[in-house]
């Protein structure tokens, strides 16, 4: 894990307030979930990026139902373009393998391969 992401999953839940009407107050809150070293191309790594989703879900939320519904709602998207970004890496390098397969020695083999670049996390938000 590197210090970036080390330093994002240690992070406290940050606490940023706002007005939300004339007069009210809403709280925004939001807790960093590192992806780090997950294949999301695989459903394990997804399962596993589910839990540490619901651990801080639990965290932010206690058991408030419908904060612990809008956490979830709030990382939708985060997770979803991930998947299918680890998806497309993960198709790219099995073509890539097939290709070097069928050709053997005639083909030119690849100076190093390039590996896909890590997964950011996923930022959890609860809006109360």
């Amino acid at each position: 894990m590197t210090p970036m992401h080390l330093m994002a999953a240690l992070a406290a839940a940050m606490v940023l307030t706002g007005p939300a009407m004339a007069g009210e107050r809403y709280e925004t809150r939001q807790i960093a979930v590192p992806a780090a070293g997950l294949d999301l191309s695989t459903e394990a790594g997804i399962d596993i990026l589910a839990a540490r989703i619901d651990h801080a879900v639990k965290r932010m939320c206690g058991s408030d139902r419908a904060c612990a519904e809008g956490a979830w709602e709030s990382t939708e998207w985060q997770v979803d373009r991930m998947i299918r970004k680890a998806r497309a890496w993960r198709r790219l390098a099995d073509e890539r393998a097939a290709q070097l397969r069928a050709c053997r020695e005639r083909c030119s083999r690849p100076a190093g391969w390039y590996a896909p670049p890590p997964p950011g996390g996923v930022t959890v938000v609860v809006v109360r």
